[in-house]
């Protein structure tokens, strides 16, 4: 009895140290949920100071089933004496038109958009953690899949009109040293970093394909309203 009794306290044990641990490694305790993944769009710089750290966050956060993270440059620090060698004007409209649908008076980096619905700081995991434990599990009302050259979005007809993007990205790591600015000199190290956004079209419900080849490397987003609406469908293609 006494030998089970001391199994049984270092089984309990064991349970208790997991999640503690999880936090210490990326902050997040959320259980994890696949079957609807929530999107993670960083809008990171080379120019902004606090930026390396927040790419780090997402580059653990991205090691969760239930994570699709992305990472947009922006060059709004270029004035600074960098530019930013990887940042694209239509990354900097996507984030401003973010704003605008989320009511908030202007973008700032590192800024995370979750899922089309909120924001937040990507230097403050316990505010990521947060706001990802608050998000709705159930599944996407807009189902996407890949079929060859198509991209294949289903779901019940007479939805509300939403706007479909195919967001290309380089996969994994991507390391910069910027030479002047807030980093000049530091190794910064963009994670799952977006090369082009792509409309596809609208999506009003039922089923519909359109033209896209996609083979790997790209996100495929349903966003409810417009392309910078709340994401009710969302596919990763590795």
């Amino acid at each position: 009895m006494k030998s089970f009794s001391i199994r049984l306290f270092c089984a309990a044990l064991a349970f208790a140290v997991a999640p503690a641990a999880l936090a210490q490694k990326g902050g997040m305790n959320v259980p994890e949920h696949a079957t609807r993944p929530v999107v993670m769009e960083l809008f990171s710089s080379q120019g902004c100071g606090n930026c390396p750290a927040a790419n780090a966050n997402i580059a653990l956060l991205a090691e969760r089933s239930d994570v699709i993270a992305l990472t947009y440059p922006v060059g709004y620090w270029d004035y600074l004496g960098w530019d930013d060698t990887f940042a694209k004007p239509e990354f900097a409209e996507r984030q401003k038109r973010y704003n605008r649908v989320l009511k908030y008076r202007g973008p700032y980096t590192p800024q995370v958009v979750y899922s089309g619905r909120l924001h937040g700081s990507g230097t403050n995991i316990k505010g990521i953690e947060e706001k990802f434990a608050i998000r709705d599990i159930s599944p996407y009302p807009a189902t996407v899949t890949f079929d060859k050259d198509a991209v294949v979005i289903t779901g019940e007809k007479g939805a509300e009109k939403a706007g479909v993007m195919l967001i290309r990205f380089r996969p994994g790591a991507t390391k910069v040293t910027p030479g002047a600015g807030a980093n000049k000199g530091k190794p910064m190290t963009y994670f799952n970093l977006v090369t082009a956004i792509e409309p596809l079209g609208d999506w009003n419900g039922g089923l519909q394909k359109y033209p896209a080849k996609c083979k790997a490397d790209c996100v495929v987003l349903v966003q409810k309203g417009g392309a910078e609406g709340l994401i009710i469908g969302a596919a990763l293609k590795k």
